[in-house]
């Protein structure tokens, strides 16, 4: 969750989530009378008596973009079987205005037992799957199944390239001697994992790797352009070394913000890791709206660029670099201060 909490949030987390309310809120009109919905940031009651005023984004009280969609309808009636209609009534319980610490009459606690709220989940599926063809139409896929899955997400082996220290980037540079012993290696490991799919980045080096890995595994591997390495532009081939003291002479990353660091390119022709990170979440969504998988996990072999992505996005210190390399040993991923 702290990723979620105070702080901007993406023009397409809000389309996302005004999409989900238009979705809700319809199914919602087919069964009571009238439906709405509020967009809010937070739901704060944490009240500061010496100011008189609400306490909006400190740890107690986070800020967090989400939604209420609301239906009303007559007290008396049951509009889902036998289910009583209940819940907040809007503009008295849910009035945030505050005059103590003591107030609590914000939110009210839904009487429904268990069965009668799996009553109404289960009413709600049914009239989002009749709308689900309307959605279609205007080019919206509407998931109504939970897609959780266990992804490992592998580094091809070492090139002739990774070990003279150049740039790749999108050049299609094949394993090197080195590279196939350590997929071998990396084989072993996974003697005990049975892989659902395996998906691989469309360069040599990768659909190698993901080749030996599973060789005595009957799935036919699926390539994508969208596990690429990050591109290089017109630094590719050339040294890393020469690239760090350019970017030393230009521009003093470790100043950098988290934004600024992913969206940073040093000429038109290379991919930020922002670029990069887009392409994974492009592919990660397309699985979701793939025929249901077993609960086995599923295996993409891709690049260290890919996986700097992830790892900066999800931990980013001002200063640090994340690097990922294969070894004989346990530990894949270190952090250095040296690596752009």
């Amino acid at each position: 969750m702290i990723s979620t909490i105070n702080r901007d949030y993406t023009s397409t987390e809000r389309i996302g989530l005004a999409l989900t309310m238009a979705l809700v809120t319809e199914a919602y009109s087919r069964i009571v009378p009238i439906a709405q919905n509020a967009v809010t940031g937070n739901n704060t009651r944490l009240f500061d008596p010496k100011k008189g005023t609400l306490q909006l984004d400190i740890p107690e009280e986070p800020s967090f973009l989400h939604g209420h969609v609301f239906g009303y309808g007559d007290p008396e009636r049951k509009y889902i079987e036998d289910v009583q209609l209940d819940g907040p009534i809007l503009r008295i319980l849910f009035d945030i205005n505050t005059s103590s610490p003591q107030e609590s009459d914000h939110d009210k606690q839904v009487s429904w037992n268990s069965d009668e709220m799996n009553k109404v989940v289960h009413r709600l599926e049914t009239e989002i799957e009749n709308i689900r063809d309307t959605y279609k139409v205007h080019g919206l896929t509407i998931i109504t199944r939970n897609s959780l899955m266990d992804i490992y997400i592998i580094r091809h082996g070492e090139t002739d390239w990774n070990a003279q220290k150049r740039l790749q980037g999108h050049t299609d540079i094949p394993l090197s001697a080195q590279g196939k012993l350590q997929a071998y290696q990396l084989k072993e490991k996974f003697a005990d994992v049975h892989f659902s799919k395996i998906f691989s980045s469309d360069l040599i080096r990768a659909r190698s790797t993901a080749e030996l890995i599973h060789d005595s595994n009957k799935l036919t591997i699926i390539e994508t352009p969208l596990l690429r390495e990050r591109c290089m532009g017109t630094w590719e081939g050339r040294l890393a070394g020469e690239l760090n003291l350019h970017l030393e002479q230009t521009v003093d990353l470790d100043k950098f913000t988290q934004k600024e660091y992913l969206s940073f390119r040093w000429d038109d022709t290379a991919e930020s890791y922002f670029d990069a990170y887009q392409r994974l979440q492009t592919f990660i969504r397309s699985m979701a709206f793939s025929p249901p998988m077993n609960n086995d996990p599923i295996l993409l072999s891709s690049h260290g660029g890919i996986l700097r992505a992830i790892l900066y996005h999800l931990d980013f210190r001002p200063g640090f670099r994340w690097q990922i390399y294969i070894r004989q040993k346990a530990e894949k991923i270190r952090i250095e201060d040296e690596e752009f």
